[in-house]
């Protein structure tokens, strides 16, 4: 296994922990929810954002792994002359364009959002626990692609 795919299933792995804990504190439901997701989903998208850069580095074979990954294909390092951008990294371009990696990439307000009577709205710009879910098991198919891909070549 490459140096940067291991970094990613790390990152994943430490992603589950961070998970497990934010659901722990939904469910005792001691502090109010909007505050329990604006704790915990800066630090979750970030470690979920250091596995996508460490899946992009695997999926280039970059073998040196840098000290902190890229979280966007833009911030790739230039690949050797005569290489082109393989399938699956083409495709997260895309997905950071329109998609759930662009979702996963947008910013997270940091406001709570002041809950006035009668007005059931949420803040909308801090994604749910079950929304990184989602982008978790996303990221996890695209190791899995990203890992037989290299053990095809």
């Amino acid at each position: 296994m490459s140096h940067p795919l291991a970094f990613a299933n790390q990152c994943l792995y430490h992603a589950r922990i961070v998970q497990a804990g934010w659901q722990s504190l939904l469910e005792a439901q001691r502090e109010p929810s909007l505050a329990i997701n604006l704790a915990f989903a800066p630090l979750t998208q970030k470690v979920l954002l250091d596995a996508y850069g460490w899946l992009l580095l695997a999926g280039c074979r970059v073998t040196s792994a840098p000290e902190h990954p890229p979280h966007t294909v833009r911030d790739l390092p230039s690949l050797p002359a005569g290489l082109v951008l393989p399938a699956d990294i083409a495709i997260c371009a895309e997905l950071e364009s329109s998609g759930w990696l662009a979702e996963l990439q947008a910013p997270i307000s940091r406001n709570a959002t002041v809950r006035q009577y009668h007005n059931l709205a949420t803040n909308s710009a801090v994604p749910t626990l079950e929304q990184f879910d989602l982008w978790a098991q996303n990221l996890t198919a695209l190791a899995q692609n990203i890992a037989d891909a290299i053990d095809e070549s």
